[in-house]
């Protein structure tokens, strides 16, 4: 898929918001060996773009007929509205890789008979080429029983990924209920007693 982009001439938050006025985003094109190129995109066109080549999906970007092959690296929204307020695209070669971030998902919690399914990751840093870097990773933890671990180590990242995540890392752990309560209760014994504001004056003055 192919977007048109503009050159951006006036920069600054002034500048930025008239164009979002105007149903454009701005947004920035970087990537090794190229000097970051200012642009603005059609915010219709861009969304329909990411619809359907998903969250690291790769697309082109046509700039004053110059063509980039890039991904978003970074998406910035409002916090109250569904607005783009700025996009950050990472340029590429073909066959080069890239430090991309890839979500991971878990399957499955709703077979698990018994026990509480924790994940402690959400995503994996890992070096691929764009082209070949999946959507996100999904764990499937209905086969999992009170006791077992899935760890980063475990996942299949695919032949042409290096991994940079720490390979020892838990992803999902599945626990007793007993022993979540137990934390529970454990964490409420240690709080301390509340002091009694005033008690040692008093004690003083008598």
């Amino acid at each position: 898929m192919k977007l048109k982009a503009t050159k951006r001439t006036e920069t600054g938050t002034s500048a930025s918001k008239k164009a979002r006025t105007e149903g454009l985003v701005p947004a920035a094109i970087y990537g090794k060996e190229l000097e970051t190129v200012p642009v603005l995109l059609n915010q219709k066109e861009l969304e329909d773009t990411l619809r359907k080549v998903g969250a690291n999906g790769v697309f082109d970007v046509e700039v004053d007929g110059e063509t980039y092959h890039v991904f978003v690296k970074e998406l910035k929204t409002a916090a109250i509205k569904p607005i783009l307020y700025h996009v950050d695209l990472l340029s590429f070669t073909k066959g080069q890789k890239v430090h991309m971030t890839i979500p991971v998902y878990i399957s499955g919690e709703d077979e698990i008979k018994e026990g509480y399914v924790s994940q402690s990751i959400s995503e994996l840093e890992v070096e691929v080429a764009p082209a070949e870097a999946p959507s996100d990773y999904t764990v499937d933890v209905s086969s999992l029983t009170i006791g077992d671990t899935i760890s980063v180590s475990d996942l299949e990242i695919g032949e042409g990924a290096t991994l940079l995540t720490d390979a020892e890392l838990t992803v999902v752990s599945i626990s007793a209920p007993d022993a979540v309560e137990e934390e529970t209760t454990e964490t409420s014994d240690d709080m301390p007693e509340p002091e009694v504001i005033g008690e040692d004056k008093d004690e003083d003055s008598e």
